[in-house]
């Protein structure tokens, strides 16, 4: 799964080459797949009567488009095809997203084609009415971990959800730290580590590809490394924003961490000032880790509950252990079972 809405592709027809310009790019920065520039309702018109195929098309439109009539364009409205104006929407990332989004649904409906001979089941396990279509497709649980600069223990932490997860389900690492991969490493001097768990680099894919991140058939816990400024991922056509883009729209949890230190905290107070540039609004998560027990380390722990403001955070306390003892499930240990116990209590949020 690219995104919210799969296989689509998109028509811009926008009078305006700057805001049309800036539509496209904006939608190429999420992947999106933008198949034709319309000028003039002629143009669109004619373009919409030839189109064949079977994956999704959205219309992205403004009324001041030459020669614009809406009993025309309405007349390519079908079950495949989705139109949205665009007239009001101020030129603004996440505005002009916001908007898009909340026009397109992921479609729930079986076609008849794809049903076959297959019967619905109701939740009592008997069969349902044969002309109900509707079902409730399962969906993917995509963590990803991100955080400050100045290695807070993105890598660690992300191993060690992942490897407690995999306790109880399949699940895929990967390594998605393009400046700093570690996760290899880590796991390669790990005391034990669950059969589960499958590690994956991206630095070793095609850097062309589209990396689907999204499975239903297990869970994904993804090490981003550190975001760069938001509003310039969004905005980024590099295939590296792309893939954190991509990343942001699979992803059912967001952690963030911040290391146990003043300027940490300040970038984490920066990166809360910005999250409302994300295209989505995404469940976060915040830790502060290796938070020690001296006066400054309580005062640094303060101050990080002051600024999640009631948002879920969680303290891992200091523990070297945390890089070769991975935390598993009822397992208690000396000086590591508080730091598995909240690692327990994250991975039930996100499961």
């Amino acid at each position: 799964m690219q995104s919210e809405i799969p296989q689509l592709q998109v028509i811009t027809a926008i009078s305006d080459a700057d805001c049309e310009d800036f539509v496209s790019q904006l939608l190429f920065s999420q992947g999106w797949s933008i198949i034709f520039r319309a000028i003039d309702m002629t143009g669109l018109a004619d373009f919409l009567t030839e189109r064949t195929g079977a994956l999704r098309t959205v219309v992205i439109y403004k009324s001041d488009l030459p020669e614009f009539d809406q009993e025309v364009l309405n007349q390519f409205l079908t079950p495949k095809v989705t139109q949205i104006c665009i007239d009001n929407i101020e030129t603004n990332s996440h505005k002009l997203m916001t908007h898009i989004r909340g026009q397109l649904r992921l479609p729930l409906i079986i076609e008849s084609s794809s049903v076959g001979e297959s019967a619905n089941l109701g939740k009592a396990g008997k069969l349902s009415n044969s002309n109900s279509s509707l079902v409730s497709p399962k969906a993917p649980c995509v963590i990803t971990i991100t955080g400050t600069v100045g290695a807070p223990g993105r890598s660690s932490v992300a191993l060690n959800i992942a490897n407690y997860l995999a306790e109880s389900s399949t699940v895929n690492i990967y390594d998605a730290d393009s400046r700093a991969p570690a996760l290899d490493y880590l796991l390669g001097r790990a005391i034990k580590s669950c059969e589960n768990l499958s590690l994956i680099n991206i630095s070793t894919l095609t850097k062309s590809a589209e990396a689907v991140i999204a499975d239903e058939s297990r869970i994904s816990v993804v090490d981003l490394g550190p975001l760069p400024p938001l509003e310039e991922v969004v905005n980024d056509r590099r295939w590296q924003a792309g893939f954190i883009n991509r990343t942001l729209e699979e992803t059912t949890t967001l952690i963030y961490l911040c290391k146990s230190n003043g300027l940490s905290l300040i970038r984490l107070e920066q990166f809360i000032s910005q999250f409302p540039v994300l295209l989505r609004k995404l469940p976060i998560i915040y830790i502060l880790n290796q938070s020690r027990s001296t006066r400054e380390g309580r005062a640094l722990a303060n101050r990080f509950t002051k600024i999640c403001n009631g948002e879920i955070s969680f303290i891992l306390p200091a523990n070297e252990q945390i890089n070769t003892n991975l935390a598993v499930p009822a397992k208690r240990e000396s000086a590591f079972g508080k730091t598995i116990a909240e690692i327990g209590r994250i991975a039930q949020l996100v499961k």
